[in-house]
């Protein structure tokens, strides 16, 4: 019984090193789900975005909407018997198609989508991304394909998959705060769905605004000005002081209007 035990130890000691280093070259570690890809021309390592008719091939740059790869052969799939879908790894590595439309690709670069459909570039600004490159790409001897401006060279690389919102220009929060505001208000502009609720909202943040300092300008002014008459007319007291409580009502009047409107443009 020892025997077998100390046998056991070893196999198992043995394997955890063995298993990774066999299999850390191999596309798609992470177990991988079957979905149904509408895009019919979508093959594999392209890249897939999903929207409200299914999953297609990603066909513009930093696109917030990005799924996953099209994986052929995983590791490991849970797949249904009744479905007729494509593994898609969404997390983990995959081969990734990829080009130099953005330049030439090295090992640790952010790679993300492009203006070619289901292909990867290189992500050099501020943006969403797919992932990580885990090897290099500079298009040497690589089959040429047509991009927007001409040929550009592409191949495929493993990825180690994580989409998200990545900041490579703006290193300070605030940076990375208005830089994550300006594309998610541009990417709603480009959804004429959704340009209303953009415009709601701007007006909306401009009302308050304008009504705050419209109150400050105005009545914070005859505040002051009714503390200095205090001071110099003593006598007059009770009338500055009336002066001062209008004027301190009339600026929270103009505060509490400025945030009903902004509230009621929202909701139209």
């Amino acid at each position: 019984m020892t025997k077998f035990l100390t046998f056991l130890f070893f196999l198992l000691l043995t394997t955890s090193y063995l298993l990774p280093a066999s299999l850390a070259q191999t596309p798609g570690l992470e177990a991988t789900s079957v979905y149904e890809i509408a895009d019919v021309d979508a093959k594999e390592s392209d890249i897939l975005v999903s929207t409200d008719k299914g999953l297609f091939r990603a066909e513009k740059s930093f696109d917030n909407k990005m799924f996953g790869v099209v994986q052929e052969k995983p590791i490991l799939v849970y797949r249904d018997i009744e479905n007729k879908g494509k593994p898609v790894v969404r997390t983990g590595v995959a081969t990734v198609n990829v080009t130099t439309l953005n330049g030439a690709i090295s090992y640790g670069d952010y790679i993300t989508s492009s203006t070619i459909a289901g292909i990867g570039q290189k992500a050099s600004e501020s943006g969403y991304v797919l992932g990580i490159a885990l090897a290099a790409f500079d298009g040497k001897d690589a089959p040429q394909i047509d991009g927007p401006n001409g040929k550009v060279a592409s191949g495929n690389i493993p990825v180690a998959i994580r989409i998200e919102y990545a900041e490579l220009t703006n290193p300070r929060f605030v940076g990375r705060l208005f830089g994550f505001i300006g594309t998610s208000l541009l990417e709603n502009v480009n959804d004429p769905k959704k340009f209303g609720t953009v415009v709601r909202y701007i007006s909306a943040g401009l009302i308050l605004l304008l009504s705050f300092t419209f109150g400050f300008l105005t009545f914070s002014r005859s505040i002051s000005k009714s503390v200095e008459a205090l001071g110099r007319n003593p006598l007059a007291k009770s009338t500055i002081q009336l002066s001062m409580v209008i004027n301190i009502g009339l600026l929270i009047v103009t505060g509490v209007i400025g945030i009903i409107a902004s509230i009621l443009i929202i909701r139209l």
